[in-house]
C-alpha cells in the first residue's frame, strides 16, 4: 500500500474507532508506527489539571504514564508552543515548548522521560477547552525517522483526528447521560416503560421487568399486551393515539388513565399513557414517544429498619411499628407478630408520632408514603435495559 493509501486508510479508521466503544490500543498503536515513532500516550485530564488519566498507551506502561501526570502534571507542563497556549489541532516537537534547558530541569524529566527513553518526541493538542485537555504524547523516534516528514503526516492527520475526537467525546457524554437517566428511573417505585414512534419498548426500568411478566399485562419486546382482548384493544388505542400526539407539533398532548384486570385476582394494574414531547427525528431512527407508568395497588411495601431509623430516627422496635402501620396492619397484628402486649405496641406507637409529628396512624402513614422509604436504597437500582 502507497503512503497515500495508507494515510488515507488511516483516518478512516480513526473516524470508524470515533464511533466505538472498544479498545482503542491497536489504532494508536499504528498511528504511532505510521509517524515513525515506538511509544505513544493519549492522556485527558479535566480543567487545571484535575483527575489526570492516561486511556491509552503503545510501546510504554500505562500505569507510569498516568503516574507522571498525576505526579508531576507531565502534560500540563509542556502547553505553550512557542511562547503561547497550545491550541486544539496544533502539534510541536520536543524543543518547541520549552528551551532544551528548561526541558531538563523539568522533574518529571529524569524520573519519566528518561528512563523510557521519550524525551524526544510531538505533542499533539487533540482538546484544549475549558472542559478538558486531551494529548497524544508521541515519543521515541525509530532509527532514521524524518521530522520533516513526520510534520507532514500530522499535519494531513491531526484536522482528522480532532474531528474524530470530538464525535468520540460527544457519543461518550451522551451514554454517560443514558446511564444516568437509566439509574435514575430505576428508583422510581413503579414500572416504567418508554415506547417509540412505533410502539415498540424502548427502555423499561427494572420495576417493569420485575412486574410485567403475564398477570394480565406482559412487556414484549414489540410493545406492552393485555390478557384480555377487550382491555388489549383499549391500552393500545390509548397507546397509538398518545404516539399520535407526541408525532404532532400542533395540539394539546392526549394521554389515558385505564385499569387493567389480573387473571391472578389481585387488584387491577392501573395504568397511565402519556406522550412524551415532540423530538427530533434524524433520519427515521426511532424516538421516544410515549410513556407507560404502571403502578400495582398490591405491591408489597417494604422498607428496611436501618432507612426507618437513618430517614426519621425510630428505634429498631419503633421502626417495626411503624412499617406496620405503613402496610396496613393494625397494632393487633403488629403486637402479635413482635410477641408483645398491645399496651406496649400502643407506647411504642406514641414515640413514633411524637417523632414524625403526627397524631393519628393514617397519618402516620401517608408520612412514610411519601418518604425516601419507597425507594430504592444504595445498591439496590440495577440498569435499565434497552430493547
Amino acid at each position: 500500500m502507497d503512503d497515500t493509501n495508507q494515510c488515507n486508510a488511516l483516518i478512516e479508521d480513526i473516524y470508524s474507532a470515533s464511533l466505538s466503544t472498544g479498545n482503542q490500543t491497536p489504532l494508536l498503536g499504528r498511528i504511532t508506527e505510521y509517524l515513525g515513532f515506538e511509544a505513544c500516550a493519549l492522556v485527558t485530564a479535566r480543567s487545571r489539571y484535575s483527575q489526570a488519566a492516561c486511556n491509552a498507551s503503545w510501546g510504554i506502561d500505562l500505569a507510569a504514564c498516568e503516574r507522571a501526570e498525576r505526579e508531576f502534571g507531565a502534560s500540563l507542563a509542556l502547553t505553550r508552543l512557542n511562547g503561547r497556549d497550545i491550541q486544539t489541532g496544533e502539534f510541536g516537537f520536543d524543543g518547541e515548548f520549552l528551551s532544551e534547558s528548561e526541558f531538563r530541569t523539568q522533574p518529571f524529566y529524569n524520573e519519566f522521560l528518561v528512563p523510557n527513553r521519550i524525551q524526544h518526541g510531538v505533542k499533539v493538542c487533540l482538546e484544549n477547552s475549558a472542559e478538558r485537555l486531551v494529548f497524544a504524547n508521541f515519543g521515541r523516534p525509530v532509527p532514521g525517522a524524518d521530522r520533516q516528514r513526520q510534520r507532514q503526516l500530522l499535519t494531513i492527520l491531526t484536522p482528522h483526528w480532532v474531528r474524530a475526537a470530538r464525535i468520540f467525546l460527544k457519543l461518550g457524554q451522551v451514554d454517560v447521560l443514558r446511564q444516568a437517566h437509566s439509574e435514575a428511573a430505576n428508583l422510581a417505585p413503579f414500572a416504567m416503560v418508554i415506547l417509540d414512534n412505533t410502539g415498540a419498548v424502548y427502555i423499561a426500568n427494572r420495576k417493569a421487568e420485575q412486574l410485567l411478566r403475564s398477570d394480565g399485562l406482559a412487556l414484549l419486546h414489540n410493545g406492552l399486551h393485555a390478557a384480555l382482548d377487550s382491555e388489549h384493544q383499549r391500552l393500545q388505542q390509548a397507546i397509538r393515539a398518545a404516539i399520535a400526539s407526541s408525532n404532532s407539533a400542533a395540539g394539546a398532548m392526549q394521554g389515558a388513565d385505564l385499569c387493567i384486570s389480573r387473571p391472578s385476582g389481585k387488584r387491577s394494574y392501573q395504568v397511565v399513557v402519556t406522550p412524551l414531547a415532540p423530538a427530533t427525528q434524524r433520519w427515521g431512527q426511532r424516538r421516544p414517544a410515549t410513556a407507560v407508568v404502571v403502578f400495582d395497588p398490591d405491591d408489597e411495601v417494604t422498607a428496611s429498619i436501618e432507612r426507618c431509623r437513618d430517614i426519621f430516627g425510630f428505634t429498631r422496635a419503633e421502626a417495626q411499628v411503624a412499617l406496620g402501620i405503613m402496610q396496613g396492619r393494625s397494632l393487633e397484628q403488629i403486637a402479635a407478630s413482635q410477641g408483645n402486649a398491645i399496651a406496649t405496641s400502643r407506647n411504642l406507637l406514641k414515640r413514633v408520632y411524637l417523632k414524625t409529628g403526627v397524631n393519628r396512624q393514617n397519618e402516620l402513614a401517608r408520612v412514610m408514603l411519601n418518604s425516601p422509604l419507597l425507594l430504592p436504597g444504595v445498591g439496590d437500582s440495577q440498569p435499565q435495559r434497552q430493547h
